[in-house]
């Protein structure tokens, strides 16, 4: 997902793409396609998304990211790539959406955040980092299902685990069969992973269950 795209957030400059005399002012860190955006709010929307208007609320996202998730070594200031961004609506006449960042750390790391816009400034919700194919809402609803399947590894002072990874292993979901992903977590500088299994439930929703990984 790298590219050539990839820009520091400090130092963030602006490409002119357009057609017949029309600029479109797009951030060189954007790689995404705005098609899916643009077709889920409008053109308007989709063109603002897809500016210079929420950088600052995407940089500080991103920094605070980085500096709050343990077992990277990030540059002050590192190279990122938003290389997927997709609606998300969450109820009629929100406009929501996430986006999928690379984050040049080593190792390169993906950020994923939840963005609802609200009087025309989004809010940034961090979701887990990595490739999860759960959505925002089935995250925080199996996250206490790991956190509690952590505590037999978890130091008895450490009170705060905090996710570093997530990937699918196996096969990708399809939406009728169950998925299995690793979720992995660092529990005050020990390292422990939950392998979570997902299965879409014929009534509707996703039904989970956790095992500590050995």
């Amino acid at each position: 997902m790298v590219s050539s795209g990839s820009v520091c957030l400090g130092a963030l400059t602006l490409a002119l793409v357009g057609t017949t005399g029309a600029l479109a002012q797009i951030p060189p860190y954007i790689q995404a396609d705005p098609g899916a955006v643009t077709k889920a709010f409008g053109k308007q929307t989709a063109d603002k998304i897809f500016s210079e208007a929420y950088t600052p609320v995407r940089q500080q996202a991103v920094l605070q990211s980085v500096k709050s998730i343990p077992g990277y070594d990030c540059p002050a200031d590192p190279p990122i790539t938003l290389g997927l961004l997709s609606p998300h609506p969450i109820k009629p006449g929100t406009v929501a959406w996430i986006e999928h960042y690379v984050v040049m750390c080593k190792p390169p790391t993906q950020r994923n955040f939840l963005m609802i816009l609200d009087k025309d400034r989004p809010r940034a919700i961090e979701m887990l980092p990595g490739a999860s194919a759960a959505d925002p809402l089935l995250q925080r609803d199996a996250m206490q299902g790991a956190l509690a399947a952590l505590i037999p590894a978890t130091p008895e002072s450490c009170k705060h685990p905090v996710a570093t990874d997530a990937s699918v292993t196996g096969s990708p979901p399809n939406g009728r069969d169950p998925w299995v992903e690793r979720w992995t977590f660092d529990l005050c500088g020990k390292k422990a992973a939950i392998d979570m299994t997902f299965t879409p439930s014929p009534n509707g929703g996703t039904d989970w269950s956790t095992t500590l990984a050995k």
